[in-house]
């Protein structure tokens, strides 16, 4: 199996370079909603605070939304490789039914890494910086990577049910979207509406939003990152199986 794993994975990088589509969404897109959101909305949102403060709240999200939007591609991309008679050429081979998976998702994590570190330089350059030591700076890195692996899984598992790109691509923006914004990615959660507080609260975007800025600046942020490892592994794990599942019972 971890023969099979590397194979795919690296299949996984190789496809990722010929799809600019899939770069863009994981690195362009968060740096241009950086810039635009930080400039034209940053006043209104923390009264006083110059745009790198805003930038030092709220960069955590955009680094994320790097990372889940990036994740659509791999839906896509598992979409793709059903319709094409790729899967079916694995299905009559010896290879592990998890290979598959789990190499686009290993690929997907180092496409991740990348953005992450692209995505804060130009965060850096608008004002944002590390106040919590070098470990600090390390966690900050590693935790989007953490969640994005679980969000993967989760975009495997539903393009392994649905039957057509477009239903893929319709559903999971629209659930990404709403998680985005219904976080304390971008505002505080005493800004949001009641009725939203409770869903930004249990938010998994919000929690790794608040570890992300506690491993910047400091304050207490444990419970955070573990409710950020618990999602990640959670989604890993139930997503995963199901993933498996659909794979192995699809005629």
């Amino acid at each position: 199996m971890v023969t099979d794993v590397q194979v795919m994975t690296r299949r996984g990088l190789t496809l990722m370079v010929r799809s600019p589509m899939t770069i863009a969404m994981a690195v362009f897109m968060p740096i241009i909603l950086l810039t635009l959101m930080s400039v034209s909305f940053g006043k209104m949102v923390l009264p006083g605070a110059s745009l790198a403060g805003y930038v030092q709240y709220a960069a955590p999200v955009f680094v994320v939304m790097g990372v889940t939007f990036g994740a659509l591609g791999t839906a896509v991309a598992t979409l793709e490789d059903r319709t094409s008679g790729f899967d079916d050429r694995l299905r009559v081979s010896p290879v592990s039914p998890v290979a598959p998976f789990a190499g686009r998702i290993f690929a997907d994590a180092l496409r991740n890494a990348g953005s992450v570190v692209v995505v804060m330089l130009v965060a850096v350059a608008m004002g944002f910086r590390w106040h919590n030591g070098f470990g600090g700076a390390v966690l900050y890195f590693v935790l989007p990577v953490v969640l994005g692996f679980g969000v993967a899984w989760m975009m495997v598992a539903i393009a392994t049910y649905v039957d057509s790109v477009e239903t893929a691509v319709s559903s999971t923006n629209a659930l990404l979207l709403l998680l985005s914004f219904l976080s304390t990615g971008f505002v505080q959660l005493h800004d949001l509406p009641g009725w939203a507080q409770p869903i930004a609260a249990a938010n998994p975007i919000s929690h790794v939003a608040q570890a992300m800025r506690g491993a910047a600046s400091g304050g207490d942020y444990a419970g955070d990152v573990m409710a950020t490892i618990a999602w990640a592994i959670g989604l890993t794990l139930v997503c995963g199986f199901l993933a498996v599942r659909g794979y192995s019972r699809r005629p």
